[in-house]
């Protein structure tokens, strides 16, 4: 489903079926009608989303907030793992094969053992270990204080990604330029998704207490007041 929130009360607007500009549109056409007055949304990079914004609005700022580019390069490291271990043998193999996680959590929260692992995966496969520093460097983005900075290193950023070769990064460098605007609008609103997501997981646990939803309309009445609700716990 397609969800719309309210950043300020946390309270869910509009809940529609589907994942692409006809299922949000109709929300944003019914704001155009009532003169509702937005400065910007936050939203991930999904082309859909966006067109349905630049259709109704398209003075308002679309914001691409660190949880889903964080997601992406997270993504893409990962996948680069998985290319390289289809290809190596021996040492190089296993050390590969047992780093997800340490490739996939911060610099700031390994431990001594990880970072001697994160030093042999140095030693033996340098591509990967350039890859895991790409994604450390990208999560300093959203701590830039201004919006001429933030552009500077997002192209630099994107020039170490062609650099190394690494098809995924690439790839991804790609993406993070198509969506250069959204990325430095948050420099001028600093509004995230992250509400959201917080508050897709109580929809699941709202599905699953119930085991599911028959009837569409009284799912989408129990979303709306969903942001007033406190979990009940048997016992």
């Amino acid at each position: 489903m397609t969800v719309v929130m309210d950043l300020e009360t946390g309270q869910i607007l509009y809940a529609a079926h589907g994942k692409n500009a006809a299922a949000l549109t109709p929300f944003l056409r019914r704001l155009r009608r009532q003169k509702i007055k937005l400065k910007a949304i936050a939203m991930d990079m999904s082309p859909a989303y966006m067109q349905a914004v630049r259709e109704v609005f398209p003075e308002v700022d679309i914001v691409h907030d660190p949880y889903h580019v964080v997601a992406s390069v997270n993504k893409a490291i990962d996948e680069t793992r998985k290319d390289m271990y289809r290809h190596l043998t021996g040492e190089q193999r296993g050390v590969i094969k047992g780093a997800r996680f340490l490739l996939l959590r911060s610099l700031e929260n390994l431990n001594e053992d990880s970072l001697e692992k994160l030093a042999h995966i140095m030693e033996l496969n340098e591509p990967l270990y350039q890859a895991y520093l790409l994604k450390e460097e990208l999560r300093w983005f959203w701590n830039i204080t201004s919006t001429d900075f933030a552009a500077q290193f997002l192209e630099n950023w994107v020039e170490e990604a062609y650099a190394t070769g690494i098809k995924k990064f690439q790839k991804l460098a790609d993406s993070l330029l198509r969506h250069k605007s959204g990325l430095l609008s948050y420099f001028s609103h600093r509004i995230t998704t992250g509400p959201l997501e917080g508050l897709n997981n109580k929809i699941k646990v709202l599905k699953r207490q119930a085991y599911g939803f028959r009837d569409d309309e009284y799912f989408k009445l129990r979303l709306y007041f969903l942001h007033d609700s406190t979990p009940a716990f048997a016992g």
